[in-house]
């Protein structure tokens, strides 16, 4: 079963009706279950956080948290679908799960998971909602992943980005990705232009904040690896990003030499963590972490958003900060 949250566990009962009502074998049922329970056990993804995510919104632009229940499954089914296909695109270590199962039965149970979004999305239609607002909002949902892709699609077929590639690729996945939750569940109560582009700000820089965490996390992690490691995947994380773009000449070169040994030499990666550190790195980190932070908060101003709604999604913000402040 997938995990039983109090205040999430109608989306959960959801998806399962939409995978039954689809008449998918038990068998697959059980693979996307699978997918979708060892997402959620992910310590850095918190599913409650995410499920009520797109609710909040709704209420907090004046509309019923419950409103907001399809778009929370489709975002939720669409965020494990990406997860897995990002996994696979970039060549991680596979998941326990799906090792033995091999690459192609990952990519056919993401492919399951992006249409049973899809479908949660056409169950809108059965809200008390006009047809324009249902076109809206599914629109603001599916339009963005064009945008996400593109920014895939740079990060696998591009060199060592610049700085100002990875924030555009940054936003284009973890940012539009968080706008899209915030300004989906939003659109359910207005139409406003203004509240609409807070909402959507404030996800946006959620989103980045995300990112800029998550690229924290792994750097820590890889630091304290004793084994070599892929030098590619490491030129596209933002404190080897950072260095690259700051350094010296003399430094630069050290540091692609190292870089090109990591795959070979584990001791290189200990080189590399000096250098980060010698030349800010993390620091240039915590200091995007703050400036994320408030531009999201001054997305909820610019929303609008007031009272016991602007508190918890503060306090969903902070909750994601607070480790690192």
């Amino acid at each position: 079963m997938l995990p039983q949250i109090d205040q999430s566990v109608k989306i959960w009962r959801r998806i399962e009706r939409i995978w039954s009502e689809a008449g998918a074998w038990p068998e697959y049922i059980e693979a996307m279950h699978t997918v979708l329970a060892r997402q959620f056990d992910q310590k850095e993804f918190d599913s409650e956080v995410w499920a009520s995510l797109p609710g909040l919104c709704c209420q907090a632009a004046g509309g019923r948290a419950q409103m907001a229940e399809p778009v929370a499954a489709a975002w939720l089914l669409y965020y494990a679908a990406a997860h897995l296909m990002d996994s696979l695109e970039d060549q991680d270590d596979p998941d326990p799960w799906w090792q033995s199962w091999g690459v192609g039965a990952a990519i056919n149970i993401a492919t399951g998971l992006y249409f049973s979004a899809s479908l949660a999305l056409q169950e809108l239609s059965s809200l008390p909602l006009d047809a324009p607002t249902v076109r809206a909002v599914t629109m603001q949902i599916l339009q963005p992943f064009l945008v996400m892709c593109s920014g895939q699609h740079q990060d696998l077929v591009g060199s060592e980005p610049t700085l100002e590639q990875y924030w555009r690729i940054a936003g284009a996945k973890s940012g539009e990705f968080f706008a899209i939750s915030c300004r989906s569940g939003a659109r359910l109560a207005t139409d406003r232009v203004d509240s609409l582009r807070g909402f959507h700000q404030f996800g946006f820089n959620f989103g980045l904040l995300l990112q800029v965490l998550d690229d924290l996390k792994d750097y820590k992690d890889l630091s304290q690896r004793d084994r070599s490691v892929d030098g590619r995947i490491l030129s596209h994380s933002l404190p080897f990003v950072y260095v690259r773009e700051v350094c010296a000449n003399a430094v630069r070169d050290r540091f692609d030499h190292l870089l090109a040994r990591t795959a070979s030499d584990p001791d290189a990666m200990n080189a590399l963590t000096q250098i980060i550190e010698e030349n800010g790195g993390t620091l240039y980190l915590l200091v995007e972490l703050d400036k994320y932070r408030d531009l999201a908060l001054a997305g909820l101003d610019m929303a609008g958003v007031q009272d016991q709604p602007r508190q918890a999604l503060v306090a969903m913000l902070d909750k994601l900060y607070s480790p690192v402040s």
